[in-house]
């Protein structure tokens, strides 16, 4: 965004802003918003699915709108963002999984509750506003304010995310990742390895080895990793072995090579519920290490460029040191390190309790029971004694599609995810 998009949109949000303020807020309104990705994927997939089990009489508005680098796209995008404006304005509860432009233009009235619930677990690479590198203007003066509350994955990781989101540490709640729990849940795990061995016949009988590195760069200078040739990987390893790859979501999809790979794995789908068929798991710095690390397994690090990510980027722990798994900088160490097969599991331990406390599960649950029921009642309780208006009743809202059309984005097209028939019949977009 440049400085006169900036300034555009600025004044047209904030103008808005003042007619919107004269509104009632909606007592049972929750928005679950985000500008990362049109499915509803990760934290706030998990917490929506969390809420209408428990509170099924509320009003759930959706969204999910990323960004555009395109002219045309961020006129668009704009449209939206006064969509966006409105429900701000008017909600009794707003959760964002990353920056979202109309929460930082200006500070939200009092009766409308702000939650970042960050798409990542953990603090591994340094991100936000605590970069080495801060971002450029106007993106410095604005990004990350105006948040009531955060929420990390465990006391280490409160400190950083107080920094990285311009917010106090004492509204930074280390309540846990929802992303994680299905990964404590063996019947879910065993249900979500069934249904993509169905769906990728080609995996069954073979050790999958999942290659998911995040990105460099940054906005529209994003670009894949470096160092892995997948062809090369591919002859290095026996047939019994499978390769597969799963690009970052927020990269474009031509950016990384395909050649090489046994499947390609759509770049929008759930990375944790692919955990359910990993047996090796190769990245770099992406915060999937925090959430495959509860299951075990083994993990390979490909950081060919570990000393100048450090330098530009900066990671939040001594990687040679503290990080588990094994260390590689080329794709021939990545195919020994596989063969070789005598990965040290014992550091797991001190690193999950570390970097996810010590909850077994259950990041939900905490999250609804501070931020909705306390308002909202619980309804699953009062259901039990008759009072309760069941979940075919609760309200829906689609304002800008038709069902057909929301079915077409709708999240359950994404492989094994826990709960898919709950969010068919109830997901909507706004």
């Amino acid at each position: 965004m440049n400085r006169f998009e900036y300034l555009l949109a600025t004044t047209i949000l904030r103008l808005c802003r003042l007619v919107f303020l004269l509104l009632p807020v909606h007592a049972k309104r929750v928005v679950l918003a985000s500008a990362r990705n049109a499915t509803l994927e990760g934290n706030l997939r998990h917490l929506y699915l969390a809420m209408r089990e428990r509170h099924p009489d509320l009003e759930y508005v959706l969204l999910l709108e990323p960004y555009s680098y395109r002219f045309l796209g961020k006129a668009i995008y704009l449209l939206r963002l006064l969509r966006g404006m409105y429900h701000l304005c008017t909600a009794r509860l707003f959760i964002v999984d990353n920056a979202y432009f109309p929460i930082h233009v200006a500070p939200h009235r009092r009766g409308t509750e702000v939650v970042q619930v960050w798409h990542a677990a953990g603090a591994l690479k340094r991100f936000g506003m605590d970069t080495l590198v801060p971002p450029a203007e106007p993106e410095r003066s604005f990004l990350h304010r105006h948040y009531d509350w955060v929420i990390s994955s465990a006391d280490a990781s409160r400190t950083p995310y107080a920094a990285a989101l311009r917010t106090p540490i004492e509204r930074v709640l280390p309540l846990g990742s929802p992303r994680t729990d299905p990964l404590f849940d063996a019947t879910t795990l065993a249900t979500s390895r069934e249904r993509l061995l169905a769906a990728h016949p080609q995996l069954a009988g073979r050790r999958v080895v999942l290659y998911a590195p995040t990105f460099r760069g940054r906005g529209r200078r994003k670009r894949a990793a470096p160092g892995l040739d997948a062809r090369q990987l591919r002859r290095l390893l026996p047939p019994e072995y499978a390769l597969v790859l799963k690009a970052h979501p927020n990269l474009d999809r031509a950016a990384t090579p395909k050649d090489g790979y046994d499947l390609v794995i759509d770049a929008s789908a759930e990375i944790n519920e692919l955990f359910a068929v990993t047996d090796v798991l190769v990245t770099d710095y992406s915060s999937v290490i925090f959430e495959y690390a509860l299951l075990r397994r083994p993990l390979v690090l490909l950081v060919p460029d570990l000393a100048e990510y450090e330098r530009e980027v900066g990671l939040y722990l001594d990687y040679r040191s503290e990080m588990i798994g094994t260390q590689v900088a080329d794709t021939p160490s990545v195919a020994a390190a596989i063969l070789r097969d005598d990965f040290d599991l014992g550091p797991y331990e001190r690193f999950v309790t570390r970097h996810l406390g010590t909850a077994t599960g259950g990041a939900r649950s905490r999250f609804v029971d501070r931020f909705v029921t306390p308002w909202a009642g619980d309804e699953v309780a009062r259901a039990a004694g008759g009072a309760a208006r069941t979940a075919d009743e609760a309200r829906t809202v689609d304002e800008t599609r038709t069902a057909p059309e929301a079915a077409r984005t709708a999240p359950d097209a994404a492989p094994a995810v826990e709960g898919s028939d709950t969010l068919r019949a109830h997901v909507s977009h706004d």
